[in-house]
């Protein structure tokens, strides 16, 4: 018998008390651990994977928002000294409103932490009596961007001499670029935008 039958008597009546036996019960307790260890586990599994794909469209979404930020900020660049706008391979200025002030707004990257870092000097702490453009940052620099591993700019222009668009990689003329180019690479993707630029 699968399971054992006491009968004991009481008044002449007859009573039978059916039980599961040890080794039923431990089969049992078996049976229910590794079922419980089997859908703990693919619990665990899919939650880790969840965040990691969480995660991973979290860190997209926060580049294109901040690539749109900085495209957004170069299309409305308000009108004022064109010498402002400056460029390297790693580093673009250009004049900007910040909180109602004229300013110099500056985007560069920063190799050693692996960083887009964003600078607001106001135009009134790096313009001197004579009129004269400090090219030095002033104004503590913000994380802009992090997990950079590479930031390239270039810059558009008509070369009248062969009548091409072409694009460099520094611009310190003293009109603004047809158009901005700016690759930013993160950890497993290229993200690249063209912005251009207003025309007075």
């Amino acid at each position: 018998m699968s399971h054992f039958q006491r009968i004991y008597s009481k008044k002449n009546r007859f009573f039978i008390i059916r039980a599961f036996s040890l080794v039923e019960l431990l089969i049992a307790v078996g049976i229910f651990s590794v079922v419980s260890i089997a859908i703990y586990s693919a619990f665990f599994t899919g939650s880790a994977v969840l965040r990691r794909i969480n995660n991973f469209d979290l860190g997209q979404q926060k580049i294109l928002l901040k690539t749109e930020r900085l495209s957004r900020e170069l299309r409305e660049q308000c009108a004022c000294r064109k010498q402002l706008f400056q460029g390297d391979k790693t580093r673009i200025s250009f004049c900007a409103n910040i909180d109602y002030f004229p300013s110099r707004l500056t985007y560069y990257f920063d190799s050693a932490s692996l960083t887009i870092k964003r600078v607001a000097d106001r135009l009134n702490d790096i313009i001197d009596e004579d009129g004269k453009l400090d090219p030095e940052l002033h104004a503590p620099a913000k994380f802009y961007l992090t997990k950079v591993k590479e930031v390239s700019f270039s810059y558009l222009y008509l070369d009248l001499s062969k009548n091409l668009y072409l694009w460099k990689q520094e611009w310190k003329e003293d009109a603004l670029p047809l158009a901005v180019k700016f690759i930013i690479t993160g950890k497993n993707k290229k993200y690249e935008s063209t912005v251009y630029l207003p025309r007075n």
